[in-house]
């Protein structure tokens, strides 16, 4: 199944001051601009097919750190700001640095599509699988756990990836932190050494001390029984795995899991690629959330 993320809205039937974007509630809410400055930004989002948000700070009528702000304040909404300690996180993480951009807005759009599709039918951990290195695999998998965060669904971010992990890095935490493989290699797995809240909402297990044979240890029933423990603690569990043409760790927690969303890049992901990923992932008894095909 691939997602469908395109939306249309009449904007002649919707009135100037209502809104279902929390971003835009937050704006409008603030009683800061005129119902002629509000008709602006909505003629200038449709034209540059941008979000109310961003179309607002680009006119020049709102401040980005003002706004973001209120949002964090206000709504315990998950952004990030570009000093102090969160100038740790890589700007990568689009959904906390720009919440207002189309890049966001798409990744709000999957979400929607997950809550209403798997999440709804009880099915709240995935595995995001890209065919080969490089296609975007990590950065999905770190905006879209972000993207849940924000809608205040506790959230936890596993770095299954044992053999170039990266989401330490993204994240701003020390690559030697204890993290899965520590948690595999000790007495009682279920007590994994997770980095709570690193936002608000979105917790995070990097992948810790090198494995050397990271096959074996995502096989392990002591692998079955964390994932599990995850399902039941959080509300969505989304673990980064390597590329799944390249060695067969991302089949392996894809099993465990049960579920999985492929990551492609248009232009350079082949077809027969992705055919052979999902021909193998069924073999497995996966179940494909949803393809997604990067533009970038």
């Amino acid at each position: 199944m691939t997602l469908n993320v395109n939306r249309q809205i009449d904007p002649d039937v919707v009135s100037v001051r209502s809104s279902s974007d929390p971003i835009e509630q937050q704006i409008l809410a603030a009683g800061n601009l005129s119902d002629a400055q509000v008709e602006a930004i909505r003629g200038f989002q449709r034209r540059k097919g941008l979000t109310f948000g961003e179309a607002a700070i680009t006119l020049g009528l709102v401040r980005r750190d003002s706004l973001f702000l209120a949002l964090s304040k206000r709504y315990n909404y998950p952004v990030l700001s570009f000093g102090g300690d969160e100038a740790r996180f890589s700007r990568e993480l689009v959904v906390g640095f720009q919440p207002f951009s189309a890049g966001a807005e798409a990744f709000r759009s999957i979400r929607s599509a997950l809550a209403t599709g798997p999440l709804s039918q009880g099915k709240n951990a995935f595995a995001v699988i890209g065919a080969h290195a490089g296609v975007g695999a990590t950065y999905f998998a770190a905006n879209l756990a972000l993207s849940f965060a924000q809608m205040a669904v506790p959230t936890l971010l596993v770095d299954a990836n044992l053999r170039r992990p990266r989401l330490a890095s993204l994240f701003g935490v020390n690559p030697k932190t204890e993290g899965l493989v520590d948690a595999l290699t000790s007495a009682d797995a279920r007590a994994a050494p997770v980095a709570v809240d690193i936002v608000p909402g979105l917790s995070l297990l990097v992948a810790g001390a090198t494995a050397p044979h990271p096959q074996e240890l995502l096989s392990s029933k002591e692998f079955l029984n964390l994932s599990q423990n995850a399902q039941r603690n959080y509300g969505v569990v989304i673990y980064d795995t390597p590329a799944a043409l390249e060695n067969a760790d991302a089949y392996v927690v894809a099993s465990r899991v049960g579920s999985a969303i492929l990551v492609g890049r248009r232009n350079r992901t082949r077809v027969n690629d992705v055919k052979t990923v999902v021909s193998t992932l069924e073999s497995f008894q996966c179940e494909i959330a949803g393809t997604v095909f990067a533009r970038y």
